[in-house]
């Protein structure tokens, strides 16, 4: 798998869950490459891949892929520090790749930095048609 096709894997799991494209930021609406302020680089704009919102709030969502060796975990140091200052309700992390995926090592390593980022949420591209489904349910409860 590569970055585009979990980026694709993404926009259908919100679209199967009933989320739409818009810019509206009306509950069940999504955004794609929302651009904001860099964390750590002054001068800089990040873009978040998709901001969701739902009906208890709003999620930016970053995509991580990594089919290779190399310097995933380290790159992702990066995406808890983002996540501790973002302005949304919650930052949640899709990883997908055989590397970021084995032993779901990219998963327990951004987990470790909830302390510094409580809106941090990590989670294998396999399990975000669940994590909707829940959101949802949240609502109707």
């Amino acid at each position: 798998m590569c970055r585009k096709q979990l980026l694709l894997q993404i926009t259908y799991c919100l679209e199967q869950a009933g989320f739409c494209r818009s810019t509206s930021k009306e509950p069940f609406s999504y955004e794609v490459n929302v651009k904001y302020k860099s964390t750590l680089i002054p001068d800089k704009n990040d873009y978040a891949h998709f901001v969701l919102y739902t009906p208890n709030g709003s999620i930016q969502i970053a995509a991580k892929n990594q089919d290779t060796t190399g310097t995933a975990i380290e790159k992702l140091a990066y995406t808890a520090k983002d996540a501790s200052v973002t302005e949304y309700d919650m930052y949640l992390v899709v990883c997908g790749g055989k590397e970021l995926l084995k032993k779901n090592k990219a998963i327990t390593f951004l987990n470790l930095f909830k302390k510094d980022a409580p809106k941090l949420h990590a989670i294998a591209i396999n399990d975000l048609s669940y994590f909707l489904h829940q959101q949802i349910q949240e609502t109707a409860a």
